[in-house]
């Protein structure tokens, strides 16, 4: 095949931030971005790159709302152990330390999944009521799952004279499921310049710039060309740890993927702001609906990923396991994440043999056998009107649907500050809609569900509304009565998707990694108190430091402190003088690692006497 060499093409676009979409007039094109300034995690592509083609997979996207993941590689075989102990799943080489000699020796070079069937695979995602499948293609190990040029992948190395990946595409278009292939182009501790392995390439430096660029001329760039050229009609390709990638480099693979696949969606963490679609963390999701993708004319969710599995590659010791009370909670995970404006990825890891274990298997048919009844609330439907929506609430014209868990049917449900008359409100079951009693008073909506109406796992309750869409009471925060200004991260917006939060503990999850990570607050003061101190709701993390900002003023916060919950002083005090609407932001000052077990609950602003 022939060698691409590197495109160093810059765009020459002038920006201007905003913390929503914003169209702003470039030399050449508009250009719309979903952050600020420097901080700016998605939104470096021009509305014009949406093309037809690109518009009609994000619509497929947006309507499908949940996909298949699949983590397949060499790991499997190792199945989560090294020298007799427990380890990682797909991470092995790099938590454990293996030497590239003998990674391959003791799982590439034993790597052969005889029991593998394509259409095996697709069912399972047919049978989870799924649209589409990202499978792994190479993963940081550096392993290609299909016959690459370069001499380290299955049909080479391991001797398995098989194309995976074009038996997958051949049954995923025979059943109209949309293919994608997840591709790590940054992390690879196969190769020298790939980021990842410092215990095999000790002496080199960290990031090294010539001998990454070196690894991407000479396998990304060819790889990428590769999945692009040799597979027709894919609907993604999936990005992962963009760490060491410039711009330059982003522009490339999406202008060798734009060739080649002019339909196939690109991930943001293709890195540097490039991308389609934004991606959150791992099992990341939001408090507020996130909406801050959309096009005017183009409805652009964001994307999270969680795992059936326990882990993202196949481990043994997690294959028997029974997952069936776990149903329960993977709809309700994937409800909230709908309802909050976003896509849901459920990963499933094959055993080495290349089949995927009952219980992953059960789950997923769990979530399809819940979507037979109540895929009306779910497929195409537009996130909750409500910015903090209390329960899990999707909507469409006319209608809401609340989501709800055994838990919260047992109490009286209820919904402040819809001001949309309800006509009618009936709950989604096997037997048909089975219409239920309400009571609505101005702006406050209650109902009970009756215990026969309770469904297995999440019970569906549709609201059909005198309005097409539900208009919704103001949200914004309100100064409290004594003049204290509570700011609980259930009521905060994300400034990038790369955080996660705990929809039960209402606390932040992975927050403190990086200084993009904005928390912000917008709170009416009707009552300004003058000189206000400022109190946090943490737990520890000696490495943290974060500042809250408002009205041109800063306090820090350290993250020492207690384990347990507790309340942490800020060093500073803050001043607000008049009456109006404040922005009130946390970020990151002195960054942690993402192993950190910090997490915040909240802010207070408390006048001093």
């Amino acid at each position: 095949m022939e060698k691409f060499n590197s495109i160093k093409k810059i765009l020459s676009i002038g920006i201007f931030f905003s913390i929503a979409i914003v169209f702003c007039q470039a030399q050449e094109k508009n250009t719309y971005v979903t952050n600020t300034g420097e901080k700016a995690d998605f939104g470096k592509i021009t509305a014009e790159d949406y093309t037809s083609e690109i518009r009609e997979n994000i619509k497929r996207l947006y309507h499908d709302k949940i996909g298949l993941f699949v983590h397949f590689g060499p790991y499997a075989v190792l199945g989560g152990e090294w020298q007799g102990k427990p380890g990682a799943a797909e991470w092995i080489m790099r938590r454990s330390k293996i030497a590239i000699p003998v990674y391959e020796q003791e799982a590439a070079a034993k790597f052969k999944p005889t029991r593998f069937n394509a259409e095996e695979w697709v069912d399972v995602a047919k049978k989870g009521g799924m649209g589409f499948m990202v499978v792994t293609s190479k993963h940081h190990d550096g392993f290609a799952m299909y016959q690459s040029e370069h001499p380290y992948n299955i049909y080479d190395f391991a001797g398995f004279n098989r194309d995976l990946m074009g038996e997958l595409a051949g049954a995923c278009k025979k059943s109209d499921i949309g293919l994608g292939f997840y591709y790590s182009q940054s992390q690879d501790w196969h190769e020298e310049g790939g980021v990842g392995n410092d215990w095999d390439f000790p002496g080199k430096k960290i990031n090294n710039p010539a001998l990454f660029d070196h690894y991407f001329d000479e396998k990304v760039v060819p790889q990428v060309t590769e999945l692009a050229t040799g597979y027709d009609d894919l609907f993604m390709v999936w990005f992962d740890t963009p760490a060491a990638l410039k711009d330059e480099h982003c522009e490339e693979l999406l202008s060798i993927i734009r060739k080649n696949q002019p339909g196939a969606l690109v991930n943001s963490r293709l890195g540097n702001g490039y991308g389609h679609f934004d991606v959150s963390l791992d099992f990341g999701t939001t408090p507020s609906v996130n909406k801050a993708t959309w096009l005017p004319d183009l409805k652009i969710p964001w994307q999270t990923h969680g795992t059936v599995a326990r882990s993202w590659g196949y481990v043994k010791r997690y294959s028997d396991n029974d997952f069936s009370k776990e149903h329960g909670k993977y709809i309700y995970t994937f409800c909230k994440i709908v309802s909050h404006g976003g896509v849901y990825l459920l990963n499933v890891s094959p055993g080495p043999d290349g089949t995927i274990p009952k219980n992953q298997v059960n789950s997923i048919a769990a979530i399809g056998d819940w979507l037979k009844i109540n895929g009306e609330s779910i497929y195409d439907a537009d996130p909750s009107p409500f910015k903090f929506p209390p329960y899990a609430i999707t909507s469409k014209p006319g209608k809401i649907y609340v989501h709800l868990q055994k838990s919260e049917t047992k109490e009286t449900i209820v919904l402040e500050g819809l001001l949309t008359k309800v006509k009618k409100a009936q709950c989604l079951t096997s037997s048909g809609k089975e219409k239920i009693k309400f009571n609505q008073q101005n702006e406050h909506l209650s109902f009970s569900v009756p215990e026969a109406l309770v469904q297995k796992h999440v019970t569906v309750i549709e609201l059909e509304l005198a309005d097409e869409v539900a208009k919704i009471a103001d949200e914004t925060l309100q100064q409290k009565e004594d003049g204290t200004i509570n700011l609980p991260v259930a009521r905060c917006e994300f400034g990038i998707m790369r955080i996660g939060y705990n929809y039960e503990r209402e606390v932040t999850h992975r927050w403190g990694e990086n200084k993009k990570q904005e928390l912000i607050w917008t709170v009416k003061v009707n009552k300004p108190m003058g000189k206000y101190e400022l109190v946090c709701e943490q737990t520890a993390d000696e490495a943290l430091v974060y500042s809250v900002e408002v009205n041109g003023q800063s306090a820090q916060v350290k993250g020492t402190g207690s384990k347990e919950m507790t309340f942490k002083q800020a060093e500073g005090i803050i001043s607000i003088d008049q009456a109006g609407t404040y922005t009130i932001t946390a970020r990151p000052v002195s960054t942690t690692h993402y192993t950190s077990k910090f997490e915040l609950k909240g802010l207070k602003l408390i006048p001093i006497d």
